[in-house]
């Protein structure tokens, strides 16, 4: 069970010990409690990170068609400017 709860925080860094709680008990049947959850988390040395945020609007394939177009041009000769635009992000969770 301990390799599940690391598999479990690797896929989603930002669960809460209760989630996690949750998870344990709907999937692997094992009833455990939170501070026991807390020191399992210790001994496989996960600390609090913070978390990033990737945008909603983020395309692997456009971004990849976008490098294979344009990679072969040498970095120094972009401009890049940003456009003011509303982050659907903002009630995410940054820490983890």
């Amino acid at each position: 069970d301990i390799d599940y709860l690391s598999a479990l925080l690797d896929a989603n860094p930002s669960l809460y010990l209760d989630e996690l709680q949750e998870q344990l008990a709907d999937v692997r049947q094992v009833n455990v409690s939170i501070p026991t959850l807390s020191r399992a988390i210790q001994r496989l040395a996960i600390t609090k990170k913070q978390v990033a945020p990737e945008a909603i609007e983020r395309n692997e394939l456009l971004r990849a068609t976008w490098q294979a177009a344009h990679g072969d041009i040498p970095m120094e000769y972009f401009v890049w400017l940003d456009e003011a635009s509303v982050d659907n992000r903002t009630h995410q969770r940054t820490t983890g």
